[in-house]
């Protein structure tokens, strides 16, 4: 399949702000109780209010521990105070679909989760201009990774940095250290950045956001914020 038939830029740019308009109104829908169940199917509605025509796939919910798996399943593990929460959705636009990740917090953070969250977020801002036109996916990863290890981290960075997106959820090109990073990356591609790290029985932290590959450089495709200070959800 070619380039043009996997990815048409008009609606996966209709798709990314869909998503992340769902992204800058969820905070206000977080409170101590709810289940992530719950939470899952409010964020599938605001989907649908900001313009997706379906759900990209299952939303992804995680609270506390449950977070330390990449794709873990919502379940009736209720909110509490002191627990990270990561969400992982996308809306869908004429078959184009959107692909973003935000990491809360409920309360002020542990400084654990404060570190790890910074570089995390400093390593996807590290990446970030290495995404050009020509360059291998494997060679982008190893940006984000090599910084993770700067922190001691490397090891709970257990996935690829990321993927094409469009057609599919997961097409490419690969943004990954495997053989898969070797192709290049082409403009009017659109591609996820998304490093994240993992514990288990602590929990894990994801930021992911979606690039587009044009003649000038990268373009982030949206905004949702995403400081320790705008993911951090006051008590009251």
């Amino acid at each position: 399949m070619g380039t043009g038939k996997r990815y048409n830029l008009p609606a996966l740019r209709k798709a990314a702000d869909s998503t992340y308009a769902a992204f800058r109104d969820i905070k206000r829908y977080i409170s101590p109780g709810m289940n992530e169940r719950q939470l899952a199917w409010r964020m599938g509605r605001l989907l649908e209010e900001h313009g997706s025509q379906k759900r990209a796939f299952p939303v992804i919910v995680a609270f506390g521990e449950s977070a330390a798996t990449p794709h873990h399943v919502p379940t009736s593990r209720r909110l509490q105070v002191g627990d990270m929460i990561k969400i992982d959705a996308g809306a869908v636009y004429n078959d184009m679909r959107g692909d973003v990740t935000r990491t809360y917090h409920l309360g002020k953070p542990s400084s654990t989760f404060a570190n790890r969250y910074q570089a995390v977020l400093d390593a996807q801002r590290k990446a970030f201009p290495k995404f050009t036109a020509g360059r291998l996916g494997k060679e982008i990863d190893a940006v984000a990774r090599k910084y993770l290890e700067s922190k001691r981290m490397n090891t709970l960075f257990i996935h690829s940095l990321g993927h094409g997106v469009g057609r599919a959820i997961h097409q490419p090109p690969f943004i990954t250290p495997s053989k898969s990073g070797m192709r290049p990356l082409q403009v009017g591609e659109v591609v996820t950045n998304e490093p994240g790290v993992y514990e288990e029985g602590w929990g894990g932290i994801r930021i992911e956001d979606m690039i587009e590959i044009t003649k000038a450089g990268p373009q982030w495709m949206g905004e949702a914020p995403k400081t320790l200070r705008d993911i951090t959800l006051p008590l009251s």
